[in-house]
């Protein structure tokens, strides 16, 4: 191993504030929600887009929402519809998908 390669190791090995992903999973577990897409084919081959959000507290369905076209528009209203009154968590993650847009970030 180069010692590039070694000191690569080590960046990641070492965790500046001592927490490590796992700690703040657990510290921060219910205020943590993630959302995502996924697909499904239809009996006439058809493909449905099922957006998912899921609360990692007790691993709950707090949103889905299916349909034939996403949009950005149309996923940052399932956002909004699954936290009404301001009742966003602190922490949301999501991939990088480009389905999510502008619109979702700023939502």
């Amino acid at each position: 191993m180069s010692s590039g390669t070694e000191g690569l190791f080590r960046l990641f090995a070492t965790h500046p504030n001592g927490q490590t992903w796992r700690t703040f999973l657990d510290n921060h577990l219910r205020s943590l929600v993630s959302v995502d897409f996924f697909t499904v084919s239809t009996v006439r081959f058809q493909v449905l887009y099922v957006f998912l959000v899921l609360a990692h507290d007790r691993r709950r369905i707090l949103q889905f929402g299916v349909t034939a076209y996403p949009t950005a528009e149309w996923t940052a209203q399932q956002l909004r519809e699954a936290f009404p009154w301001d009742s966003a968590p602190r922490y949301l993650l999501r991939d990088r998908d480009q389905i999510f847009g502008k619109d979702f970030i700023d939502h």
